[in-house]
């Protein structure tokens, strides 16, 4: 993507983590550390089932739409009837969560109308999952920036004032719960209406061709879903097996400083938005420079952007019940295994997609479900023991070992190691600045509110300089001082 390109899907997931931030505070300041681990079950759960009911095909038709360079219209009639397919999927899982999955999931997360919040939780599905579907679309024909616009910046504004309004209405969970359903719904619809005028002429193909693109798709999409699936699952099942070992507020603790350090993958996230295309394409062209070339690019501006908020989270993060309220507590350890967690999960993310998109995808989806077994073992060992800390380290163990495999698979391919020890000195460099500050401020004030706050400006302040003085080049600068400089 174009550097101007990339500040807005940036800015949008900042934006958007910042908004889910504020809404996640609001709600966790006003119900409780109970409801807002009730509502981070409910979520994980959405997120896993997207996984399932988008059938890959969000990550599929990044791939396959390298074979559709002179084909759009031939494109777009494969991503129709795929899109009717995962709906038709969408409704039968609905039926199946209202007549069986909702009330079975009561019985293990003993919460007020368990059943129905499942539901409705299920009916935003069903519009989040095409959303999902048509956001390859987007990316494929270079359009991040008006899906970044209505999902980034649109999406966590209109939740937030909704969410803002029920809460001084004396709303609680179901409220919440039915605002993120109509919410999804309308982003759905956005989406499409964006959508439409930039479709090619449709076209109609004979059925047994349409049958057979369908086939090819579904065989490698359903190893993506597979993949997706559990890596999903290794991120989520935290949430899911602490609650139910330990109950909602434990839950709700882990939840709440899991959505903070969840900040640490906005940058990479944006600049990975067209990163699977690319691999694909690069592969398929022989091109195995490009695609180490490339990696190598990501790794760079992760650790740097990525780094800078892994050191603050990891260390001013035990402050944070002063921000969500008295209810909440945040051992340092349960801080720093989150964000070095969150940390590797936004470096090494693009080592999956390097496997995805050169055909192994049955290797990924058997390395992620040796990690997601791993994971389960560990949190059934570890939670009992630790609870909120044992699900941290539980996650980051199946996360470290995940990745290393992953990794050694992808250096095999390349025949090069495109990691560096920079990527781990240049987030343990912004850790100990963070950690100066936080000393210094101790030393000079009482814990507070200000305290934390001009903790964290003195971090901020050191930190950039670190990365304009010594992380970033002369070329680089170059072109800081040059974007600043014109009229955007």
């Amino acid at each position: 993507m174009k550097f101007r390109e990339t500040a807005i899907v940036s800015g949008g997931l900042f934006v958007q983590q910042l908004t889910v931030f504020a809404t996640g505070t609001l709600i966790a300041r006003k119900l409780g550390s109970d409801a807002y681990g009730i509502l981070g079950v409910l979520k994980s759960l959405a997120s896993v089932v997207v996984i399932v009911t988008a059938l890959g095909l969000d990550l599929a038709l990044l791939k396959q739409a390298s074979l559709y360079h002179a084909k759009p219209s031939e494109f777009y009639a494969v991503a129709r009837a795929l899109r009717a397919i995962v709906l038709a999927v969408n409704l039968a899982l609905l039926a199946a969560v209202f007549l069986w999955f909702g009330p079975m999931l009561a019985g293990i997360y003993e919460f007020p109308a368990f059943a129905m919040l499942c539901v409705l939780t299920m009916l935003g599905v069903v519009f989040a999952t095409d959303t999902q579907v048509v956001s390859a679309l987007f990316r494929v024909s270079d359009r991040v920036v008006p899906f970044a616009l209505i999902v980034s910046f649109g999406q966590p504004i209109v939740r937030l004032v909704l969410s803002v309004l029920a809460l001084l209405a004396g709303g609680g969970v179901t409220e919440i719960v039915c605002i993120n359903a109509i919410v999804l719904l309308l982003t759905y619809l956005a989406i499409i209406t964006v959508d439409r005028p930039a479709r090619p002429s449709r076209l109609v193909m004979p059925v047994a061709a349409l049958k057979e693109k369908i086939k090819s798709v579904l065989s490698e999409s359903v190893w993506m879903a597979t993949a997706l699936l559990v890596y999903q699952m290794i991120r989520l099942m935290d949430v899911l097996i602490l609650a139910a070992i330990t109950g909602p507020r434990a839950a709700g603790e882990y939840a709440a400083m899991s959505s903070v350090a969840q900040l640490i993958q906005i940058y990479p996230n944006a600049i990975s938005q067209t990163l699977g295309p690319q691999i694909a394409l690069a592969y398929d062209q022989g091109d195995t420079n490009g695609i180490l070339e490339k990696l190598r690019d990501y790794l760079r501006k992760t650790a740097i952007l990525g780094g800078l908020l892994f050191g603050g989270i990891a260390v001013f993060g035990t402050d944070l019940d002063m921000v969500f309220g008295s209810s909440f507590n945040f051992p340092w350890l349960l801080c720093l295994l989150l964000a070095i967690g969150w940390y590797l999960s936004a470096l090494l993310a693009p080592f999956g997609y390097v496997l995805s998109m050169t055909g192994r995808h049955q290797k990924e989806v058997a390395i992620l479900a040796s990690g997601a077994v791993l994971l389960v073992i560990g949190l059934f060992v570890l939670v009992p023991l630790w609870q909120a800390t044992g699900a941290a380290l539980a996650v980051l163990i199946a996360f470290a070992v995940v990745n290393g495999v992953r990794c050694a698979y992808v250096i095999r391919i390349l025949k090069h190691n495109p990691l560096g020890l920079k990527d781990v000195a240049v987030p343990a460099g912004f850790f100990a600045i963070a950690w100066v500050c936080r000393e210094g401020g101790a030393a000079m004030f009482e814990r507070g509110f200000g305290a934390l706050v001009a903790e964290c400006m003195a971090y901020l302040v050191l930190a950039v300089s670190f990365v304009v003085v010594v992380l970033v080049t002369a070329e680089e600068r170059r072109m800081l001082t040059k974007f600043l400089r014109r009229d955007w």
